[in-house]
Parts: C-alpha cells; sequence; structure tokens
C-alpha cells in the first residue's frame, strides 16, 4: 500500500461524488481536514516554545549575555525537553503543510501557464524542489533539537559540531525555501494576492542575508580575528530573527490554506479506502 495526501478547495468538497464504477474511484465525501488550523498550529508553536525555553534559562542562570542564541535556551533540563519536543513537532508538521502548498501550486500551474508554456516543465520541477528544500530543513531542524550545543551533561565538542552543521543545513534549506517560493512567485503572477507576494520577497531577501551574515561573514571574522561579547550578542539577535523570517513565509499562506482541506488515502493495488470510509448502507463516515 502507499499513502496518499490530496488537497480540496471548498467547491472540490462539496462537488458530489463520481460514480462508484470503478474500484479505483475517489469519493469526494471522504472526511477532509481544514488545512488552515494545522499552519497556525506551526507557526504558534516555535513562539511558545522558545519564550518558555528562554524564560527558563534565563531565571536559572543557564543561558546568560551575550550567548543569547537559540540553541543555548534549550541546552540544560528541563528547557531541553520543552525545546526538543517544540521543535521536532514544527519540524514534522513544517514538510507537511509545505506538501499542501505545493499540491496547491502545482494546480495553480496548470492554471495559469498550462502545458504549452515554455516554463511549464520548469516551473513544475522547482515547485516539486521546493518540498524537498522544506523536507531538507525540517531534517536539518531535528538534527538540531536532537544534538544539543553543550558540553554539559555528558556532551563533547563533537556533539556541538553535529548540532552546528544541523544548524546551517536548516537555516540553508529554510533560506533556499524563502527563495524558491519567490521565484515561483515571478513565474506565476496570480499566486497570492500582491501583499503576499511583497511580503514574500522581502522574507527571502531578509532570510538570504542574514543567513550568509551569520554562517560566512561572521565565522570568517571570528576565525582571524576573534569575537567580543557584542558580536556574539548581535550573532545572537540575528539567529532569532532569521528563524522568524524563514517562519514569517508561512505566513503569507494563511489566506491560501483557510479555502483549503486535505484527506489523507492508503491505497492498495486492487482498491483505494482512505482512514474515513464511507459506509455505502449507511452513507456514514466508517
Amino acid at each position: 500500500p502507499s499513502l496518499f495526501i490530496d488537497t480540496l478547495t471548498p467547491l472540490q468538497r462539496y462537488m458530489p461524488p463520481p460514480p462508484q464504477n470503478s474500484s479505483s474511484s475517489t469519493n469526494l465525501d471522504e472526511k477532509t481536514w481544514k488545512s488552515a488550523p494545522l499552519l497556525m498550529l506551526m507557526l504558534v508553536l516555535p513562539v511558545v516554545t522558545f519564550i518558555t525555553t528562554y524564560a527558563i534559562s534565563l531565571s536559572n542562570g543557564k543561558q546568560q549575555y551575550p550567548y543569547l542564541f537559540l540553541s543555548v535556551s534549550i541546552e540544560s533540563k528541563p528547557a531541553s525537553c520543552i525545546g526538543t519536543f517544540g521543535l521536532s513537532l514544527t519540524c514534522l508538521l513544517a514538510p507537511f503543510l509545505a506538501f499542501i502548498r505545493y499540491s496547491y501550486v502545482r494546480k495553480e500551474i496548470q492554471s495559469q501557464l498550462g502545458a504549452d508554456h515554455d516554463d511549464y516543465e520548469k516551473v513544475k520541477l522547482w515547485n516539486r524542489r521546493n518540498l524537498y528544500l522544506a523536507i531538507f530543513a525540517g531534517i536539518g531542524g531535528h538534527g538540531v533539537s536532537s544534538f544539543q550545543s553543550t558540553t554539559e551533561e555528558g556532551g563533547s565538542k563533537a556533539l556541538v559540531g553535529i548540532h552546528l552543521i544541523f544548524a546551517t543545513w536548516f537555516f540553508f534549506g529554510g533560506s533556499s525555501y524563502c527563495f524558491v517560493s519567490h521565484w515561483l512567485d515571478k513565474k506565476l503572477p496570480d499566486l497570492g494576492t500582491a501583499k503576499e507576494r511583497m511580503w514574500r520577497k522581502l522574507f527571502c531577501y531578509g532570510t538570504l542575508a542574514q543567513f550568509f551574515t551569520i554562517c560566512v561573514f561572521f565565522p570568517f571574522i571570528v576565525f582571524f580575528f576573534g569575537a567580543s561579547d557584542e558580536m556574539i550578542a548581535v550573532m545572537s539577535f540575528i539567529e532569532i530573527t532569521m528563524l522568524g523570517t524563514f517562519m514569517s513565509t508561512y505566513i503569507t499562506f494563511i489566506d491560501e490554506f483557510k479555502n483549503m482541506s486535505y484527506r489523507i488515502m492508503v491505497f492498495r493495488s486492487d482498491r483505494h479506502y482512505s482512514l474515513h470510509e464511507t459506509d455505502p448502507a449507511t452513507n456514514n463516515f466508517m
């Protein structure tokens, strides 16, 4: 069997089901879930997580100026427990929501460009690659939350190194996702409102600028000249704002997600069925 996740617009949700004369037909009366609440959960979760971890780490003295990095706030228990849980759940939801958006954009490519357009295959390819970037970033985020950047409580410099690799991995994937989302806007002129597209452009270039500043420029300065407390504090601030601009790209999807639902179906070679099938005898969800 294989798993299939589909997105539906309100019109599709209320269309009558197709004739049930084929074992592979799709019943549109199957259970659907609204996409917007899941998106809102993913946006609120990291905010609540880091407000909590910073409050705990600053109050118990585990985090002090100038080391105000996100990862330092989740180094020690109990903040590390809360941080790992919140970040892991966020990094699970983000690729799933990116898949819903990928499905929506795929349909927009078909309606706005059409198969005869010169850029049709190219835009389809980069829409799919953008989904891969979201998955890539999600895996990096899981690595960040799993490998704490501490040499205490059994940690080591090797684990800190792994943490930094995953952090770079996460922010590279997130920055690239912002960039490709903006690129898709330029290829699909009716994708989102003018205001949403403007914000995606700002978040794109803001995230990229911060990524190169904290992952290229500052490491070069630190390697050759060392780091002052002020520089470390600035790096901490940029890390926080970079996460904010990357995640804010998802905010621009809210209006689109308000008009979409998703359903989960499992396919077998001879028939399909969903997690919530309609009972033919009663027409109720099973």
